[in-house]
């Protein structure tokens, strides 16, 4: 089996997917590294499966996978959290002499005040990783963000440890396949949705809330995302937290859904995170 991952080696996404297959014990695999998350989701086929970085806790959710998800029918099978950690680096004497810093534009968000507190002119990148592989070839008015990870390999002049917003940073990362799967749950199961509207009326979301109240099943997160389609228009990406007993009344609410004209799709039942 394959699975496609945000390349270079070493990036986070490279260090979770080590953190699942250690945990599911699995060793049978070769990765693909992609250049953009993008790409990453688009290598998905039959024989090849990914993991996309979701939801940060600082910067929130990552609507490029997101929205390739959805485009792409692709299916979560399970997810990962990884702890997020960032360093700033450089070759100047000070950081007092760096004018631009090279920085992937999730870990912009996650580093915006340290950002701010030194007026950097920020060049973003796809990966962390590459954000360090490009200050390798600059002068030294340049630095990067990057994982504290990576430091273990490379040595610079000048470090600035824990540059993130806050220390309470963490990621969680999809599997994703091709075709629906079940791998085997063990306890709280996630449950995410997709509602597609065919229209742009008032109480449009209410009416969809309101069946959730109804069947007492509680929203972890609502997002609306622009169908791509006509303006104004938007589709809800929901996710659940229930137990395997409590599925069948989602499913109930969903045909309910259904029945009044509305399009949802399950994008997949996995494990909850501890």
């Amino acid at each position: 089996m394959k699975i496609a991952v945000l390349g270079p080696k070493n990036t986070y996404c490279d260090v979770a997917l080590d953190d699942y297959l250690k945990e599911k014990n699995i060793v049978d695999i070769t990765k693909v590294f992609c250049p953009t998350i993008i790409k990453t989701a688009l290598a998905v086929d039959e024989n090849t499966n990914a993991i996309l970085p979701f939801e940060n806790t600082l910067d929130g959710f990552v609507m490029e996978s997101l929205d390739t998800i959805i485009q792409k029918n692709l299916f979560i099978i399970d997810q990962v959290k990884l702890n997020i950690d960032f360093a700033f680096v450089t070759n100047a004497k000070s950081i007092d002499d760096v004018k631009t810093i090279f920085c992937q534009f999730k870990a912009f968000g996650q580093c915006l005040s340290f950002i701010l507190e030194h007026d950097f002119t920020v060049i973003k990148t796809d990966s962390n990783v590459e954000s360090a592989d490009k200050l390798d070839g600059a002068n030294l008015e340049y630095g990067a963000i990057i994982p504290m990870h990576v430091l273990k390999n490379r040595s610079y002049k000048t470090i600035h440890y824990h540059v993130a917003d806050s220390k309470n940073n963490e990621t969680r990362f999809f599997i994703v396949t091709k075709n629906p799967k079940k791998l085997e749950y063990r306890g709280k199961l996630n449950t995410s949705l997709i509602v597609f509207s065919k229209e742009d009326r008032p109480g449009l979301l209410y009416d969809i809330l309101s069946k959730f109240h109804e069947y007492n099943i509680n929203l972890n997160s609502i997002l609306s995302r622009p169908s791509k389609k006509d303006l104004g228009v938007y589709n809800f990406y929901m996710e659940t937290t229930l137990s395997d007993k409590e599925l069948e009344k989602l499913y109930m609410l969903i045909d309910e859904l259904k029945k009044e004209s509305f399009q949802i799709e399950i994008l997949g039942v996995y494990n909850a995170l501890d």
